[in-house]
């Protein structure tokens, strides 16, 4: 796992890129509180969904701002592939899963 981080370390550099996390101790905090932003932005949802599958209605909400929702997270996503940047990737996929259970349960209810 170290060695891992050393090789990407090493590649950021000579990417001219900045190391990560950020050697500064603000930007390091915030690489850090991004890393929550990642997994709490997702499960924000889950209320949504909750109340939507347990109420049975979607009445209220848009079918067409979740889909834009799942398409702009997709597009996210492909930027941290096209960017070998996991964080974004990973964080975006959850989103768009979790956007996806709203829809469905738009449509079905």
């Amino acid at each position: 796992m170290f060695g891992f981080r050393h090789i990407r370390a090493r590649a950021r550099v000579a990417k001219g890129l900045e190391p990560f996390p950020a050697s500064g101790a603000w930007k390091r905090s915030l690489d850090y509180l991004m890393y929550g932003v990642g997994i709490a932005a997702p499960l924000a949802l889950i209320p949504q969904i909750f109340q939507l599958y347990t109420a049975r209605s979607g009445e209220g909400l848009s079918i067409l701002t979740w889909v834009l929702f799942v398409l702009f997270n997709i597009l996210w996503a492909l930027y941290g592939v096209v960017h070998k940047d996991t964080h974004i990737f990973f964080a975006n996929m959850f989103m768009m899963l979790f956007n996806l259970v709203v829809v469905i349960g738009i449509l079905l209810y």
